[in-house]
């Protein structure tokens, strides 16, 4: 059942079809070479020890209960109640990748993975790329020690400063049930995602959650707890998330702080923090809390406390509002969201529709100032394969990563077409998103509905630069360097969806013929 609500909306006006609110960090190995902090020994807190070691090390004072570099305990947990809050944790036991000793831990096991959610902090990109076996230009950040281009660890950290401890300190990247499958999630879809997620490359390339959408649930226990729906999830939703995990990857589910949720279904109203136990219990690692019908705005920050107390490092995405302006801050909301989450919807739910992809960038436009590690605006989630045209898929996708919005895909990805796989796959891309600088870009020109974006990225004189036609027809479009803050002269220009350099260029750079709702985007970097 989809519900509908029609929202007003200032700008632009149009009517937004609404499901269940935004319906709506995958590991790939290590770099060879790299070893594990000192030790390899987990703490409390997880402080890096010695991150230059390939930013794996996680914090003395504490040994994980087994050797060969496994976690502590089954499915996830350290101790009782979950795996323990960010930072050096190494989640649900599995042997990491390659290279190096593990202290007194014993020796690495080559061809591993890192455990069920395989958190390695909950950041840490290596001061020293060179010891990682490779570049940190490739996906950094907010992975959980995701390496790329030859083994440049992500995990959310910033290259060059030690690695972070904060959750989420890239925009999270996974799937969604909501956009394809409605109120119908269920056991073998999930399984049946996630090893998607595997087969297609999309893990490798960052993609980590894999997130149940409404309709998951089914009334109560006699003591309060919630229930999953016996005839969708036959297995139950701890075995599901072992199954996950063991995958590499990561479950989220959702909720809603109203005494339904936006499908009818049982909602959070007054059990935020035996929800939010009972959500660490079962090893979920990222919850959606939908707005739906609630006039309790508190219940967020209740909600945010209650995760913060179960010492599981838990994704926290909330949706405050349907249609009415975005919610970020007071006075125009009653909560301050960056205080409170990971990550807050800006607007109505995103459809299939160049109008609705448009539209939210519109909304994100004046809200680059709330976005940083630890805490995004998120226009909703990726609509890339789901009816639009391929360059208006690549112009959607594209823009997410401008805006460092999350890739939180609602596509079928076992049903994916070449097309498809290859947008959401394209690593140049996923980098200016998850660049561990954080920042999202800015408009800077517009006329003609020719936009012109500018995102700075980490390192010296570095730019992400979006070529956005929302016109008819297609256009020739230039940049400048003035335009873009860098100096005058020559500098590198590389065209990310072909993923190919382009060589020098001097002062400004033409794309000839940019296609109709459509984009080029560019990495520009001039000498320091």
């Amino acid at each position: 059942m989809r519900v509908i609500r029609f929202h007003m909306v200032a700008l632009p006006l149009f009517l937004g079809i609404v499901g269940c609110g935004s319906k709506s960090d995958s590991v790939t190995p290590v770099g060879t070479g790299g070893k594990v902090g000192t030790g390899g020994t987990i703490g409390s807190g997880g402080v890096r020890t010695d991150p230059s070691t390939g930013g794996a090390g996680v914090a003395t004072g504490g040994r994980g209960s087994d050797t060969g570099g496994q976690g502590p305990g089954s499915g996830g947990s350290v101790g009782s109640g979950g795996a323990p809050v960010t930072g050096g944790v190494m989640v649900s036991g599995g042997n990491l990748v390659t290279g190096g000793a593990n202290g007194s831990g014993g020796k690495l096991a080559t061809g591993g993975v890192t455990g069920s959610g395989g958190a390695i902090g909950s950041g840490g990109a290596p001061t020293d790329a060179s010891v990682a076996g490779g570049s940190t230009a490739g996906i950094d950040a907010g992975k959980d020690g995701a390496t790329v281009s030859g083994g440049a660890v992500g995990s959310g950290g910033v290259a060059g400063t030690g690695g972070s401890t904060i959750i989420a300190a890239t925009p999270p990247m996974g799937w969604n049930s909501w956009n394809n499958f409605g109120c119908n999630p269920s056991e073998s879809l999930i399984k049946g995602t996630a090893d998607a997620m595997v087969s297609s490359g999309m893990a490798a390339v960052g993609y980590q959650y894999v997130n149940i959408d409404d309709c998951w649930m089914s009334g109560r226990s006699s003591s309060g707890e919630l229930q999953w729906d016996t005839a969708k999830f036959p297995g139950g939703i701890p075995a599901l998330a072992e199954y996950v995990h063991g995958k590499g990857l990561k479950l989220g589910i959702y909720e809603s702080p109203s005494t339904t949720t936006c499908a009818g279904k049982t909602g959070g109203a007054g059990h935020e923090a035996q929800d939010a136990q009972t959500f660490a219990k079962w090893g979920i690692d990222y919850l959606k809390y939908d707005h739906c019908r609630t006039t309790d705005m508190g219940s967020f920050a209740r909600m945010g406390t209650a995760l913060k107390a179960t010492g599981r490092p838990i994704v926290y995405s909330i949706n405050t509002v349907y249609g009415g302006g975005s919610c970020v801050v007071p006075p125009s909301c009653s909560i301050d969201a960056t205080k409170i989450a990971n990550l807050w919807r800006i607007e109505f739910d995103i459809t299939n529709t160049w109008k609705s992809v448009t539209g939210l960038i519109d909304f994100d436009k004046p809200l680059a100032q709330y976005a940083g590690p630890g805490h995004w605006n998120d226009p909703d989630m990726l609509e890339v394969g789901r009816g639009m045209t391929a360059d208006e898929d690549r112009a959607h996708f594209g823009m997410w990563a401008m805006l460092a919005a999350p890739l939180i895909t609602g596509n079928d990805v076992t049903k994916m077409s070449a097309t498809t796989k290859a947008i959401l796959t394209n690593t140049d891309v996923i980098a200016v998103n998850q660049d561990p600088l954080g920042k999202q870009g800015t408009l800077i020109s517009s006329s003609n509905s020719l936009e012109i974006w500018s995102k700075q990225l980490s390192g010296t004189n570095v730019r992400a630069v979006a070529l956005l036609n929302r016109s008819g027809s297609a256009a020739s479009m230039s940049v400048t360097w003035a335009q873009i803050g860098l100096a005058s002269g020559s500098a590198t220009v590389r065209d990310l969806y072909a993923q190919k350099d382009l060589g020098p260029s001097t002062n400004s750079y033409s794309a000839t013929s940019v296609p109709s709702h459509g984009i080029v985007m560019l990495k520009i970097a001039s000498a320091p």
